[in-house]
């Protein structure tokens, strides 16, 4: 009975000292994971949504686990403060302008909250509150997938139709798609515009090659353009010729006035002109006029012989032989 008793002892005893082992194994781990045994500091972050955050959540820095979330206080609605237990000396890596977001531990685990350490001078200190990136609400990107799949299925309808309507030739596409009268006419348009254009081009270097011609041919304009004497002649002549259009005007203006006169019966030119009576008799006075004359000189040559008057002339004659003379020899 003895023996059977310290058995039982002995395996009591050990089962006892192995739990006890246990718990303090479990509790160094689980102190360690929630830095119970070591020194901390605590930070703040005020998100506006923190999406299931709770208490003993995990706190990363690149892609090292630097504390714990110590608490989750909500203020007022869209605002929620998230305390966090970071290790010791683990501010030296934190900036005063980092920021802390909130992700998933793996695709379906807890959530964590990632910290950027920021790139100012300042590490942050102990009670101090950095910038939070707060999560979209699954709800509302809930909603936002629900709104983006019925748009994407009006669009797909509507893409249906107007795919129907251009495999059957409706519309400017199916009409191009399918040779329709629309598209011959466009083809006609642009043959046309190709004609055009052809046409254009050769306009072009007809007139680039009489640009070089006038530039450097012969003949009066490449002359006037290049010769800047015969330019300056040429103004001359211009403003010579404008003064004779000018005083050709003028002329013109006087002889019509002189016909405009002559056509009139109030003046002995019209009236010659017009008058073939009054012409006829002027012919005769003339020819009577002549006739007197000669007669007269006849009469007084007759009358210089004259016996009476002839002493006369020669006197006179005689003085004007002496007025002739006189002149020359003062000479």
């Amino acid at each position: 009975m003895e023996k059977n008793e310290v058995k039982q002892r002995v395996k009591l005893g050990a089962f006892v000292i192995t739990g006890a082992l246990l718990l303090v194994v479990s509790l160094l781990f689980i102190g360690t994971a929630s830095n119970l045994f070591s020194k901390t500091f605590t930070i703040a972050a005020i998100f506006k949504n923190v999406e299931g955050l709770k208490e003993g959540d995990k706190v990363w820095l690149s892609g090292v686990q630097i504390g714990t979330v110590k608490s989750v206080r909500i203020v007022k609605v869209g605002e929620v403060i998230v305390s966090l237990s970071l290790k010791e000396k683990q501010n030296d890596f934190i900036r005063k302008n980092a920021s802390a977001s909130i992700g998933s531990d793996g695709l379906i685990g807890n959530r964590i909250v990632v910290i950027q350490p920021g790139n100012s001078k300042e590490v942050i200190k102990d009670a101090d509150t950095i910038k939070a990136i707060s999560p979209a609400d699954t709800q509302e990107i809930i909603n936002i997938a629900k709104e983006v799949g019925e748009n994407t299925r009006s669009i797909t309808l509507d893409l249906k139709a107007i795919s129907d309507k251009v495999n059957k030739g409706q519309g400017i596409i199916g009409e191009l798609l399918n040779e329709g009268t629309f598209a011959k006419d466009i083809r006609k348009a642009v043959s046309s515009f190709k004609a055009t254009g052809d046409q254009t081009n050769k306009a072009a270097q007809s007139l680039t090659n009489l640009i070089d011609e006038a530039q450097h041919g012969k003949g009066i304009l490449p002359t006037l353009i290049n010769d800047t004497s015969f330019v300056s002649v040429f103004k001359q002549t211009l403003i010579h010729v404008k003064k004779v259009s000018a005083n050709a005007a003028s002329m013109s203006t006087s002889i019509e006035a002189v016909t405009a006169k002559i056509n009139t019966k109030n003046n002995a030119v019209g009236v010659l002109l017009s008058d073939t009576v009054a012409a006829a008799e002027l012919k005769a006075i003339i020819k009577n006029t002549e006739s007197a004359s000669v007669k007269l000189d006849e009469n007084l040559e007759a009358f210089k012989h004259n016996f009476l008057t002839r002493g006369y002339f020669r006197r006179k004659a005689k003085a004007d032989k002496k007025a002739l003379q006189k002149p020359s020899e003062s000479k």
